[in-house]
């Protein structure tokens, strides 16, 4: 059966052809010629309009032919039983299809195979796009569909990308300004009261996500439970710790586990609540109690925590006796001042500095009183 692209191709290629001079008889075109030269010098050329048309001179402009559109509209409407005649068609011509009809005449007439390339090109070149030009600026070699097509410069009309960027931050933070004004406080009606779990709702699971979008570690589960909440016996529950092993916390007494082997949330918990049955069902066996087995706890570091002292913590106790501390040495003070006992600090630093002003501009003074003497038994020279 015939294909709908090679008829498309030759309707596009005979309306694409430029139509060809009619030829005029002679007379008609001596008298054209006789026209022309009566007319007078003019810098625009010479435009003629059809015997056949309007009066008023009305003639439709050439439209221009989208390839993909008539390519994409041809193959819609071709359908099974119109290519089937086709076929037939191109029997009573002498050919077998109408693709090797088609294929003949594209091949026959002149200039039509390099229409047809060309043709052919820019539909590919429409539906897969331009080829990336690896000298630009913009190419990537791991991304062959990167658009490099080269940017005017920037004629300063308009915002830098970090302008976009800022732009599109704030409004996005005024899209979750608008959710959180008008939508969320519609989520009131769905909320529920805090139930606590009940006695037999012992395991805690817990899930990630991230808000609908797809990510290798959502399908993580984890669990947590205490072995005191499984109401065992004292024998079961500390065998119950030692086959846990690294997963149990001594300081929480809480067994910890995880699981993310499988694709989905669901598979991983279903893994989980049969390990928690099986490790309570090896709890439960009584033929061996691990008794003799101590319990490691090596893979857990108790780290202490500093504390504040008791001593040092304020007590009406303890303030009243700061207060009693601070009158007594007040009255010591004053009892040294009194006798002159105690020592001004601010006074002798002043001294201090007092004294060694003094000494400084003796030893200058000195200093200049001294002759200088310049050479072997010359005087001296002040």
């Amino acid at each position: 059966m015939a294909s709908a692209s090679p008829a498309a191709r030759l309707c596009a290629l005979v309306c694409r052809r430029s139509p060809q001079a009619q030829r005029l008889p002679r007379t008609q075109q001596l008298s054209r010629q006789g026209r022309a030269a009566q007319r007078a010098f003019s810098t625009s050329p010479a435009q003629w309009a059809d015997d056949r048309a309007d009066k008023k001179g009305d003639t439709e402009a050439p439209q221009t032919l989208d390839l993909k559109t008539m390519n994409q509209a041809f193959a819609q409407s071709a359908t099974p039983d119109g290519l089937r005649q086709l076929d037939e068609l191109a029997k009573t011509n002498g050919y077998n299809t109408i693709d090797e009809f088609l294929t003949s005449k594209l091949r026959e007439t002149p200039g039509w195979s390099s229409e047809d390339r060309s043709l052919e090109e820019e539909l590919l070149k429409d539906d897969v796009g331009d080829k990336p030009n690896k000298s630009s600026f913009w190419f990537d070699e791991e991304d062959p569909e990167t658009n490099t097509e080269e940017h005017d410069e920037f004629d300063e009309d308009d915002i830098t990308s970090m302008a976009h960027g800022k732009l599109e931050e704030v409004r996005e933070m005024r899209h979750y300004a608008r959710l959180a004004a008008w939508e969320m406080p519609l989520l009131a009606k769905f909320a529920k009261p805090f139930v606590p779990p009940k006695e037999d709702e012992v395991l805690r699971w817990r899930y990630t996500t991230y808000m609908g979008e797809s990510h290798p570690a959502e399908r993580k589960v984890v669990v947590q439970f205490a072995p005191s909440d499984l109401k065992l016996t004292t024998v079961q529950t500390e065998k119950l710790k030692k086959l846990a092993g690294p997963r149990y916390n001594p300081e929480t007494e809480i067994i910890k586990m995880s699981c993310e082997s499988y694709e989905h949330q669901a598979q991983n918990k279903l893994y989980l609540t049969n390990l928690v049955d099986d490790l309570i069902v090896a709890a439960k066996d009584p033929k061996d109690t691990f008794e003799d087995v101590p319990l490691d706890l090596r893979h857990h570091q108790i780290k202490e925590k500093p504390r504040f002292p008791k001593e040092w913590r304020m007590t009406k106790e303890r303030r009243l006796e700061l207060e009693e501390q601070r009158k007594v040495a007040a009255l010591e003070d004053l009892k040294r001042a009194e006798g002159g006992l105690l020592v001004d600090g601010k006074k002798s630093i002043d001294g201090y500095l007092l004294e060694r002003l003094i000494e400084e501009q003796e030893k200058q003074r000195v200093a200049e009183m001294v002759p200088v003497q310049k050479g072997g038994g010359k005087g001296a020279r002040r």
